[in-house]
């Protein structure tokens, strides 16, 4: 009987871990995909400035 307890018990920490790892992984996605995203509006922003530039040299 306390073989099937602990067997409960080890099964449920078990399932606990994983979830909590496929929370991590997810949200590190998310971070990730932020971080692209912030990257790509700062090239723009970039890109902006550098084409501003260009056009002061031009004339």
């Amino acid at each position: 009987m306390t073989e099937n307890i602990l067997t409960i018990i080890s099964v449920v920490i078990n399932l606990a871990v994983v979830a909590a790892i496929i929370v991590v992984v997810s949200r590190a996605l998310q971070m990730f995909k932020n971080l692209t995203a912030m990257n790509k509006k700062i090239y723009e922003k970039i890109d902006v400035i550098l084409d501003k530039l260009e056009n002061k040299e031009d004339k």
